[in-house]
């Protein structure tokens, strides 16, 4: 079975309001999906195979003849953008809402904005690192990098 999961080593996702927000850490690029996409995402990065959300998505009553094909390419735009890796499936069944099905007309989205991307990418715990933490490193804060690096030395004693 074909499984995948939120590729969390660059990609933070919130579902609020039925409504998916994926951001990517690494370009400050964000994107969200429509209510028939939430549901179906929810559901990716929960690991459920796309085979059984295919099925679940057959069974909706009036979804369309190409719904294996629709759902084919949520994915792959998903995977395109990098959003979802593969993952294992955890063998469960598909939780789907049909309203949301219907009300987008069996319609999966997920739009790419770049609006907010100098804002997502100046915020300073992009500025983290794993070994040091975050340590302002910018003249702005008027000590050269050497001078924060003695300031350091100096705390840590």
């Amino acid at each position: 079975m074909t499984a995948y999961a939120l590729n969390e080593s660059k990609m933070f996702a919130d579902i609020t309001d039925d409504v998916a927000i994926v951001i990517n850490s690494e370009t400050g690029i964000y994107y969200g999906m429509n209510g028939f996409g939430t549901s179906v995402f929810q559901n990716i990065i929960d690991g459920v195979s796309v085979e059984n959300i295919a099925s679940a998505l057959k069974n909706i009553s009036g979804a369309p003849a190409d719904i294996e094909s629709r759902l084919g390419a949520f994915v792959d735009a998903l995977k395109e953008k990098e959003i979802i890796v593969d993952g294992t499936d955890n063998g469960n069944a598909a939780n789907i809402d049909e309203s949301a099905a219907t009300a987008d007309a069996f319609e999966m989205t997920v739009n790419e904005y770049n609006d907010a991307q100098e804002m997502l990418l100046a915020d300073p715990i992009h500025e983290v690192k794993e070994d040091t933490g975050w340590t302002p490193e910018k003249e702005s804060i008027g000590y050269s990098k050497e001078e924060t690096r003695e300031r350091e030395k100096k705390m840590e004693k």
